[in-house]
């Protein structure tokens, strides 16, 4: 979440006038995040966000929208789009897609601990099992294609994305690491569905210690439900010595495993799928940073935090096998 797009008041009047809202009491820009517009929007009859695409089309966000309110119907808190007066969904601002959410209470966590975690895990694996049914079907725009693509392409402008020399040769040898896993493990086939694919610590509500909302869900896709644990795991369990908690990982690992076992094609390739999600948010980080979108409000995240986490990965595969409930020795 970001502002790219800023209103005024009066603009946003405007744009919420066909919405039955009541008055406006307050708004402001939301920082978390890097690819939408957001505000938060207070008025006479309740709490607001409102979200502005900056990347998507119209066409492009019924997956979204619907896969929200699946979850919603089995029992997950994810955001609730509003109606507007002519019962649609979505609506425009200076051509951009803009649709208007219920907001959810609680606050982000910046500094969870082992309880926030188990949580989090356990309500990964309760979307990983309903998300099985869900009619619909996306491809994973972040996956093998895109991070070999987009590293190659960081590699090939050095100059431009400003990589030293031992950055762009851990770059290069991870992208030849994961090509060859791909190819040797080609004839495994891991539990696919839907995945949130970026369920970091900013997009997750807590109120009273307590999980009270999942955020933010554009990235949501088809894709190997391993890959959304590992790309948790990487965020929530974080250090402060730049590498995973134990005791917050084993934490999160056996509340998901006590919904969703991981069967044992997961297990051997929990340490390989750790380093791709590792590998896939230091690449978009870095090319968010080489890119350089102007926004009124937005959280610059530090690649570096991700190429650490890679590089430690690389190092300590005994201990990512021992996180696992029935660890491979």
């Amino acid at each position: 979440m970001s502002v790219y797009t800023s209103l005024s008041l009066t603009q946003l009047k405007q744009l919420l006038c066909q919405y039955e809202l009541g008055e406006i009491i307050r708004y402001e820009g939301i920082s978390d995040g890097i690819e939408n517009t957001n505000y938060r929007v207070h008025t006479t009859t309740g709490h607001y966000v409102l979200t502005i695409f900056e990347q998507y089309k119209a066409e492009e966000l019924p997956y979204f929208l619907q896969l929200m309110a699946f979850l919603r119907r089995h029992g997950m808190a994810v955001p609730e789009a509003i109606p507007n007066t002519r019962q649609q969904l979505l609506t425009t601002w200076q051509s951009k897609p803009a649709a208007l959410f219920n907001k959810l209470p609680g606050q982000s966590i910046l500094h969870p601990d082992s309880n926030h975690c188990q949580q989090i895990g356990a309500a990964l694996a309760h979307l990983h099992t309903i998300g099985q049914q869900f009619p619909l079907n996306r491809d994973n725009q972040w996956g093998h294609h895109w991070i070999q693509n987009t590293g190659k392409m960081l590699l090939d402008n050095t100059a431009t994305t400003r990589l030293n020399k031992h950055d762009a040769q851990l770059l290069s040898d991870e992208l030849l690491f994961q090509q060859a896993f791909q190819q040797e493990n080609s004839h495994h086939t891991l539990p696919q569905g839907v995945i949130h694919a970026d369920l970091f610590r900013d997009n997750a509500l807590f109120e009273n210690d307590q999980l009270s909302g999942i955020l933010d869900f554009y990235t949501a896709c088809n894709a190997p439900l391993l890959f959304d644990l590992a790309i948790t795991v990487n965020d929530w369990c974080l250090g402060e010595d730049n590498y995973l908690d134990f005791d917050r990982a084993k934490a999160m690992i056996t509340a998901y495993e006590q919904i969703r076992p991981l069967n044992k094609d997961e297990q051997q390739h929990w340490p390989a799928m750790l380093r791709a999600a590792g590998l896939r948010f230091w690449l978009s980080r870095l090319l968010f940073r080489q890119s350089r979108k102007e926004a009124q409000l937005t959280l610059d995240k530090d690649p570096d935090v991700l190429k650490c986490l890679l590089l430690k990965h690389r190092d300590n595969t005994s201990f990512c096998q021992s996180l696992l409930v029935n660890h491979i020795v």
